[in-house]
């Protein structure tokens, strides 16, 4: 049986949707309160989380916007690890990149 667009084989013996994909790597943000994903405004429309997945590995595209003052490099290593941990222990896939773009920052009193 092939997977339709929509799905991904991991196995021989299950599929997961895209959307549960994307769910479960939205799920994975554990820094709540120092990034949150994009959401755009106006004509700037942030891209939504994305996860391609070949064969038993994927490939995350996460836009973010960060609380104002954080290091980003740092909160970005922080977070790829985290999505990494997180799918690979959901799912069994290798996860080969997670790429946070950030597309904005906000401040300090929204996080709370």
């Amino acid at each position: 049986m092939v997977p339709t667009s929509d799905e991904h084989e991991t196995a021989r013996d299950y599929r997961i949707a895209t959307s549960v994909l994307e769910a479960m790597v939205k799920g994975c943000l554990g820094h709540a309160d120092r990034v949150r994903l994009a959401h755009g405004s106006g004509l700037m429309r942030a891209r939504s989380v994305e996860v391609i997945v070949d064969g038993g590995s994927c490939h995350v595209t996460l836009p973010l916007e960060a609380r104002f003052g954080e290091v980003l490099h740092a909160l970005a290593a922080e977070v790829q690890d985290e999505v990494r941990r997180c799918v690979a222990a959901m799912t069994g896939l290798e996860v080969e990149a997670v790429d946070i773009i950030y597309t904005g920052v906000y401040p300090i009193a929204d996080a709370e």
